[in-house]
Parts: structure tokens; C-alpha cells; sequence
């Protein structure tokens, strides 16, 4: 597969063999495909290529993949906070956090529920934070058996918040709870017992499958596949599992957070300006 011209950050490719299946694949391999925040960047070019393959009629099924050895990193950890214009001394205005929020950070997992055809994900590696997002907000899952899941992103501000409710009723909410609060890993296995993916298959197998499902799909009628789509999102609607709004409002809270002087010791934020944003993160793992 090659990179369109118009994306820096993200693959467009129609497959070889059927023109009704559409990849889009997150392209930072060197990155581990963390995702990149603001205009020009993953965000916005993620939610292009979406749009761009829900207009398109010959398209009935979208297959969402990472370029590489993993999956989605989360969220490039050299952005956040500085996309709001935060600086050592600096706290960004809440306007512009908020927007954002809305724009940028729920602006990926809204346009993967609103696309209008069915959508694969397909996980190999690492699946971090917003990564597991895009899974669970797809149609579809597909994971290797070692695949490893983790909120780890919860570590660094959120507690365990649920990016909606959404998520709360994909499983067991109590497993569901659990894995936010700790950001513990897990693998692919346990995401399909939990209820996180479809299923969980052979490191060497999941090619064929994810192909094999794509291509019985596309036998459907074009407007069936657009009619299924918009009831599961109905449905969503329906049981309060779509709401995009408080997101925002609580990330942005989330970041404004005030530390305890014994707390202090473990805030990522100050610690990548003096160690960047790997060690920084790691020593908070540690």
C-alpha cells in the first residue's frame, strides 16, 4: 500500500480485489501510530479519510488498520496538553480546550460511529488509550490472541472515566471498570472474553479472516448496509451510549487538575519538560 498525497499521517487504499472494501490504515509506524492532535494532523486526516469512504457508494465496508508492528498508540504524548497552547507557566484558557476536546480528541471516535458503512478494526500489537477507542466504536473487532490492550492514558489524570457510556455496556461493567481505573494490559484473548473485540485469532491468520468477513459483507445490499448502520446508531442514540459532549468537559477538566504536595512526584506534565515525554511516562508506570 502507498500513502495518498493528501494525507501525511493516514493510508487510503481500496483493496486490490474488491472495490467495495476501503483501508484506512494510521501511518506513524515510527511512532507506534500515536496519534497526532490538530489541524493537519491525525485527528483532522483520520476524520477526512472516514467521511471521504462514508460519501462514497461504491465503498461498503471500511477496514481500519495500523501501518506496522502495532496497532495505536493512544494519543502522541509530545502533543498533549501543548496543543492547547500549555507551556511551563502557561495554563491554556478553557475555550480553547474545550473546543479542542470536541474537535480533536472525541472528533475521531465520533466520526468512526457516525461512518456510514461497516467498519473492521483490525489489531495486531499494542492497542493504547484512544487506540482502543476507534476498536470499540467499530462494527467489528479482529485482534490477535497477543495482541496488548491498555487504558494506560487513565494513569495520567482520568481515574477511570469511561470515554462515554458506550463503553460501560460493551461488557462487563465491573471488568470494563477495572481495566480504565488500572490501565493494566491485557491481551487479545481476554479482550474477547470481556466483550471488547469480536475475536481474538492466530498472529498468522488474522489477514485471511478479517478479508474472508469483509468480502461476505459486501455481499449485502448497498442499502442495507447503510440502513443496518444508522438503527445500531439509533440504538446507541436510543440508550444514551453516544453522548460525544461530556467527554470534552471532563477531559478538560482532567487536565486542569490540582496535585497534592505528596502527589506531586508523579505528574507527567512537569516531569516531560525535564525528562520527555518517554521517561516521563515510564517513571509514571513504574
Amino acid at each position: 500500500m502507498q500513502q495518498n498525497a493528501e494525507y501525511k499521517t493516514i493510508i487510503y487504499e481500496k483493496d486490490k480485489e474488491n472495490p467495495h472494501i476501503q483501508y484506512i490504515l494510521l501511518n506513524r509506524p515510527e511512532k507506534n501510530n500515536a496519534i497526532s492532535i490538530g489541524p493537519g494532523e491525525m485527528t483532522e486526516e483520520y476524520q477526512d479519510a472516514v467521511t471521504r469512504a462514508s460519501r462514497d457508494d461504491d465503498i461498503k465496508v471500511v477496514i481500519l488498520k495500523g501501518n506496522g508492528r502495532n496497532f495505536c498508540a493512544g494519543f502522541d504524548l509530545s502533543n498533549v496538553y501543548r496543543v492547547y497552547g500549555g507551556r511551563p507557566g502557561v495554563r491554556p484558557q478553557l475555550s480553547k480546550r474545550l473546543q479542542v476536546d470536541f474537535d480533536h480528541i472525541a472528533g475521531m471516535a465520533r466520526t468512526t460511529l457516525s461512518c456510514s458503512k461497516v467498519v473492521i478494526a483490525q489489531i495486531q500489537g499494542w492497542c493504547i488509550e484512544a487506540g482502543m477507542w476507534l476498536v470499540m466504536l467499530s462494527d467489528i473487532a479482529i485482534a490477535t490472541k497477543n495482541a496488548k490492550f491498555a487504558h494506560r492514558g487513565q494513569r495520567l489524570a482520568f481515574g477511570g472515566q469511561p470515554f462515554m457510556p458506550f463503553e460501560l455496556f460493551m461488557g462487563p461493567t465491573k471488568r470494563i471498570t477495572e481495566v480504565l481505573i488500572t490501565g493494566r494490559t491485557f491481551s487479545g484473548e481476554e479482550a474477547q472474553e470481556i466483550g471488547i473485540i469480536t475475536r481474538a485469532v492466530e498472529a498468522d491468520e488474522i489477514d485471511t479472516v478479517v478479508h474472508n468477513l469483509a468480502r461476505s459483507i459486501v455481499l449485502l445490499p448497498r442499502d442495507a448496509v447503510h440502513a443496518g448502520k444508522i438503527r445500531r446508531q439509533l440504538s446507541y442514540e436510543m440508550m444514551g451510549g453516544a453522548n460525544f459532549f461530556a467527554h470534552p468537559v471532563f477531559h478538560t477538566l482532567s487536565t486542569n487538575l490540582v496535585y497534592a504536595e505528596d502527589e506531586k512526584e508523579n505528574v507527567f506534565i512537569r516531569d516531560r519538560e525535564k525528562l520527555g515525554e518517554k521517561e516521563a511516562f515510564k517513571k509514571l508506570h513504574e
